[in-house]
């Protein structure tokens, strides 16, 4: 079972999983991304595709489809999501992300054979610390999404510890591909480019110069890799970073999909938001070692492919 399954990454993971020859049971709040609907329901596997329309508050309901569908294996992805958009709506963050778990734990715990779960966290729950980050680091996350997550984290502990269900979980670091929501830079960028608008450029500025802000963008594919070795090769509670594990420039992001475009716009520098980390990315070599799983599309690939789906997609 995919929470989430109409999401970005979701909507992902349910095509890889159908293309795999899984079973897959999609669960999706009542209105799905109309276009990511579009892209599963297409897919030459839908056919071994369930889809339960839910918002993850009825734990009647959850228990059931356990059950009735023989569930062994749940990726764990809906969620209200955007680490800066979070100060603005703290209780719809928290709330959300937190009681969604809650009942997905509780559903597993009440049903037999309980089935796996992987909980997708989020690099937000690092917080301040300085990178490389790795897994091993207390989390001091910052805004409503990160705390979100963190007690997110917590919650699955508990059950690890008091129920014994196997539950690892998965920090993602700035999943950016086709399908991507609204929020993520790659679509703003995009948008921006496209339009011949100007964009904005966050960072800070520092002793009178401007340093943008860096991120460790994973393209989707890769991510959904890892989540898949995840699933299959982690143990119980083990939390892995799932990233490509090097700092990229924002600046350099929109230099390079301005080229990709073939066109000009202004770029405007903006200070980040006091909760936003400058330098961000990840130590990955836990996920190699153990999972065997390594990112394989760079940035200007990424960029190249985003672009290209972007241009086909209007």
């Amino acid at each position: 079972m995919v929470t989430g399954g109409f999401g970005f990454i979701g909507s992902h993971l349910v095509e890889k999983l159908l293309d795999m020859g899984e079973e897959v049971v999609v669960l999706s709040n009542p209105k799905p991304p109309e276009n990511n609907y579009k892209y599963i329901v297409s897919n030459p596997s839908s056919h071994r595709m369930k889809i339960v329309y839910s918002d993850m508050k009825d734990l009647g309901l959850m228990v059931n489809i356990l059950r009735t569908s023989e569930v062994e294996l749940v990726y764990h992805l809906a969620a209200v999501a955007s680490h800066r958009l979070s100060i603005r709506e703290p209780h719809v963050y928290l709330e959300n992300n937190y009681m969604s778990l809650l009942n997905l734990l509780e559903a597993a715990r009440a049903v037999e054979p309980s089935p796996k779960i992987v909980f997708t966290s989020s690099s937000s729950v690092y917080g301040d610390h300085q990178p490389p980050l790795k897994e091993d680091l207390e989390p001091r996350p910052t805004g409503p999404y990160a705390l979100s997550k963190f007690f997110g984290e917590k919650l699955c502990k508990l059950y690890v510890d008091l129920y014994g269900l196997d539950c690892p979980i998965i920090r993602y670091f700035n999943v950016v591909g086709e399908r991507c929501r609204g929020n993520i830079v790659f679509k703003i960028f995009a948008e921006r480019i496209f339009s011949g608008d100007s964009l904005d450029v966050n960072g800070r500025w520092i002793d009178g110069e401007f340093k943008p802000a860096q991120r460790d963008f994973t393209y989707v594919s890769d991510a959904v890799e890892g989540t898949i070795a995840v699933g299959m090769k982690a143990k119980s509670g083990e939390i892995f970073n799932i990233g490509f594990g090097r700092p990229v420039s924002i600046l350099r992001v929109a230099e390079l999909m301005m080229e990709v475009f073939g066109k000009k716009v202004t770029v405007n520098f903006r200070e980040l938001q006091p909760h936003e980390s400058l330098i961000s990315y990840c130590d990955n070599s836990k996920a190699r070692i153990i999972l065997g799983w390594s990112p394989k599309i760079d940035l200007e690939e990424m960029v190249k492919r985003y672009v290209e789906w972007f241009k086909s997609s209007r």
